[in-house]
């Protein structure tokens, strides 16, 4: 009998408020979700939904106001990332979770190379030796379609589907458990999105990678994801198979949002 997969992420009851004097925003609440190895999830929803907020709580750029996430990982048993301290955090990012972020200036120093902004993430992974570094981030560089003629170049001077080339370069060189991509085709160009879409799909399916990836846009949803949650207002309101959720949408918000794709 084969035994059934574990997850790789369980998140459960993740709750985000915000509050500025009196006022009290509420970002997320009670979100609950299970990632599994291999597996790409898709959170999808308008602006303001949530959908963000959840990634940033996992990779610790937020603080939950309440909720519990834990990540298995391949080395070392299951991990409680909210309630990691400050050195488990930093061991956390460098190891075993990295982050796309929409803008890719948020995930790069411009001032320095692309090589050496893959180069930093894999410093951080405790790799040391300067010629195993530079041939891995040539092959990533590489692997996305950066031109190695451009690898000693600062991404200031980049263009923004190039910049997030290399920001997806970076966040892949050291092969982290989970990956978290964040509207990665936001502000690009039609055709560039295309590419950079079309570069996360070859890479999932070369190398297995586990990813969230979050968009308002359901074509990078159909066309990237596994399975997928809808949140609006900060809620789960539709989960399932992204074929099935896109096809037969059961919620009537989901139906909106599928309505207005085909309509």
């Amino acid at each position: 009998m084969v035994e059934p997969l574990e997850p790789l992420l369980r998140v459960r009851n993740l709750t985000k408020v915000y509050t500025s004097g009196n006022r009290r925003v509420l970002a997320c609440e009670d979100v609950s979700f299970d990632v599994y190895p291999g597996e790409v999830l898709g959170i999808v929803g308008e602006s303001g939904s949530g959908k963000s907020t959840v990634l940033q709580c996992l990779y610790q750029d937020v603080a939950p106001t309440s909720g519990q996430a834990f990540l298995a990982s391949y080395h070392n048993g299951e991990h409680s990332i909210f309630e990691a301290d400050r050195r488990e955090r930093r061991e956390l990012r460098a190891h075993q979770i990295s982050m796309v972020y929409q803008n890719p200036r948020m995930g790069l120093n411009l001032m320095v190379t692309a090589g050496g902004n893959v180069a930093g993430r894999l410093l951080a992974a405790d790799w040391r030796r300067v010629s195993d570094i530079r041939d891995k981030a040539s092959d990533y560089l590489q692997r996305t379609e950066v031109p190695l003629d451009r690898m000693d170049d600062f991404p200031a001077f980049f263009s923004g589907g190039m910049q997030q080339r290399v920001q997806i370069a970076k966040a892949l060189a050291n092969g982290p458990e989970l990956v978290l991509l964040d509207e990665l085709t936001t502000g690009l160009d039609v055709s560039v999105q295309a590419g950079v879409l079309d570069l996360v799909r070859d890479i999932q399916h070369t190398t297995g990678m586990t990813a969230i990836i979050v968009s308002h846009d359901l074509g990078v949803i159909r066309l990237l994801t596994d399975r997928v949650l809808v949140m609006k207002d900060g809620h789960v309101v539709e989960s399932g198979l992204t074929d099935q959720i896109l096809e037969d949408p059961q919620h009537p918000y989901t139906q909106l949002l599928v309505n207005c794709v085909t309509a």
